[in-house]
């Protein structure tokens, strides 16, 4: 049997997702709210808490999972809230979750530093009755510094420098936590985290984290009746959204867990509905929307506090991000083209975060028809909202998920494709055998020897040389590979690929409709398109409705905020002109 999607809320300016119980199942009067954690552990963890909600849900308990204020889909907050806001709001969000579910009582289930939230609140939540505490946070001096070299080891890999890395401030993925709320963190101890009453707890303990086996006996010692897992599959979890693996067995065992503290009864109270008004920020105003055979695709549509100009947009995500996205772009980027007059959808595709697996879809959704099929139909729903065609707009795999769309669909009405490793994919290929052999350009490697900090990392041995050598060494041969490759005509498979992409660019210059390619200077995506279109992609005048524009020293990910407002412009310049068009 396949998923039910939750139905996407709003609720005291924050965002969330409430799934209820499927219909006749044996009923519970206790909901389950999940705390989110924060910062890049929330973008692998947000399908494992959806598939946590899909299996309460199977037992009869129903449960909401939210964003935390000034976070993933919840309106922007101020710079000064302190760490007090965050734990009112899950209070509000535990009352939200009885009054949507008619339940009297309310199980709290957090995952890092959601769980040490959870756990900070519980005092707010009169109707409590057990907390599962999965990799709690228990001391916000080794948290912040563990942040902190997490991300140097990420921004190290996307090319970001210690500009990035060493400000002083808690950041993570691009993100920011408010320094009030920081400041409280970081002076947090393992002796602040306590129950003031006997409550059923579940522990999830990872191996080799003493200080999560530590805190389940202080709580058990203080009266708590404690119920201990062993955390088998974190690291493959949290490392990474593109290859996060969910440990389906977990799933299955917390849900157990909150069934046998959860006994079989009516709710005290008959489920009121949620709110239909939108979340009002600065110029805009957002609504959660369901679209979709069964409405299984859940999404956001963003639109001007004002009046609506231009073609709306479709913003389609990155790799298994959720449609807030990477430094929570996806949300600030269409709550600024709300701004300027803007509407988009943002969303996430099935089996991705919030919108659940349909059968027969691959493991393997990046670069899958699956994939082209949902966004596909997310352009005829924005169709259908607006009255108007839209302008795509993807990074990543998402820029050529967009772009294939853009193609395929004479409704599409322009795209802006950014850092996209490819316009056309050899579907022969294993999409994670493709991606690891993926190089970064020549340019990239010199620029990066050039780097004192590469020297640093050559000393600590942290530096890969012989891989770094292979990668040089295919980048020349393919290269001089590219130099005789047109005398071989069709009976290469590369000029086969380019006919493909010139046809593509062409159906879309004949249609008029515009095409942005935005690449940073040195990302690996732009090797395709100067495979196609030369080295200085003198070739793109071939088609007078495209532009290329340069995000400078960008990552990949596009983290830097110069690169993201020349995103967000060329997004609603498209959207300006595309409208205008008609």
């Amino acid at each position: 049997m396949s998923a039910i999607a939750g139905d996407p809320v709003r609720f005291d300016r924050m965002a969330g997702i409430f799934t209820p119980a499927v219909p006749h199942t044996a009923p519970s009067d206790t909901a389950v709210l999940l705390v989110s954690p924060w910062g890049f552990e929330d973008m692998p963890v947000r399908r494992f808490y959806r598939e946590i909600a899909e299996a309460l849900a199977a037992r009869g308990i129903a449960s909401l999972r939210f964003d935390l204020p000034g976070t993933g889909d919840s309106a922007e907050v101020a710079t000064d809230i302190a760490l007090d806001g965050w734990l009112s709001a899950i209070a509000d969000a535990a009352r939200e979750a009885g009054r949507l579910s008619g339940a009297s009582k309310i199980l709290l289930l957090g995952h890092g530093l959601g769980a040490t939230l959870a756990l900070l609140a519980e005092t707010r939540v009169a109707n409590l009755t057990g907390i599962a505490l999965l990799a709690p946070v228990t001391s916000g001096r080794i948290y912040a510094r563990e942040t902190g070299l997490w991300w140097k080891m990420i921004a190290a890999d996307l090319g970001l420098g210690p500009d990035y890395t060493e400000n002083g401030t808690l950041t993570i993925a691009g993100m920011t936590m408010p320094e009030t709320i920081a400041a409280s963190i970081r002076k947090l101890r393992d002796a602040d985290l306590k129950l003031s009453r006997p409550l059923a707890v579940l522990a999830v303990c990872r191996q080799g984290r003493d200080s999560d086996g530590a805190l389940a006996d202080a709580l058990a010692t203080d009266g708590a009746t404690v119920t201990r897992l062993p955390y088998d599959g974190f690291d493959g979890l949290v490392v990474n959204p593109l290859i996060s693996k969910t440990p389906a067995q977990l799933v299955d065992r917390i849900a157990e867990w909150a069934r046998s503290v959860a006994p079989a009864e009516a709710p005290t109270a008959a489920p009121e509905a949620a709110s239909t008004l939108p979340l009002a920020g600065e110029g805009y105003r957002e609504s959660g929307h369901r679209f979709g055979e069964g409405g299984r695709l859940i999404g956001t549509f963003c639109q001007p506090e004002g009046d609506t100009r231009g073609a709306p947009v479709l913003l389609v995500s990155t790799s298994y991000d959720r449609a807030s996205a990477w430094a929570n772009s996806g949300a600030a980027t269409a709550r600024d083209l709300a701004r300027r007059g803007i509407a988009s959808l943002r969303f996430d595709a099935a089996g991705i975060a919030d919108s659940p697996a349909k059968p027969g879809d691959p493991a393997q959704m990046l670069y899958s028809k699956s994939l082209d099929r949902d966004v596909a139909l997310a352009l005829d729903e924005l169709k259908a909202m607006t009255g108007k065609s839209a302008v795509l707009a993807g990074r990543c795999s998402g820029g050529y998920h967009a772009f294939h769309a853009s193609v395929a669909n004479p409704r599409a009405a322009g795209v802006v494709v950014i850092n996209s490793y490819a316009f056309v994919w050899d579907e022969s290929q294993s999409v994670e055998e493709a991606l690891k052999k993926v190089s970064r350009p020549l340019g990239d490697y010199s620029k990066r020897a050039m780097n004192p900090e590469t020297f640093r990392r050559l000393l600590r041995g942290e530096v890969n040389l012989k891989a770094a050598g292979l990668a040089i060494l295919r980048l020349v041969v393919a290269k001089t590979y590219n130099r005789i490759e047109p005398a071989l005509g069709n009976l290469s498979a590369g000029n086969r690929l380019k006919s493909e992409i010139h046809a593509a660019f062409k159906a879309l210059a004949d249609r008029g409709a515009p095409v942005v390619l935005a690449y940073g200077r040195h990302d690996p995506g732009i090797e395709q398109a100067r495979m196609v279109f030369g080295g200085d992609l003198t070739g793109l005048k071939r088609y007078p409705n495209t532009r290329f524009v340069s995000l400078g020293d960008s990552d990949h990910n596009v983290t830097v905020p110069e690169a993201q407002r020349i995103v967000i412009e060329e997004i609603a310049r498209v959207a300006v002109e595309a409208g205008a068009k008609g």
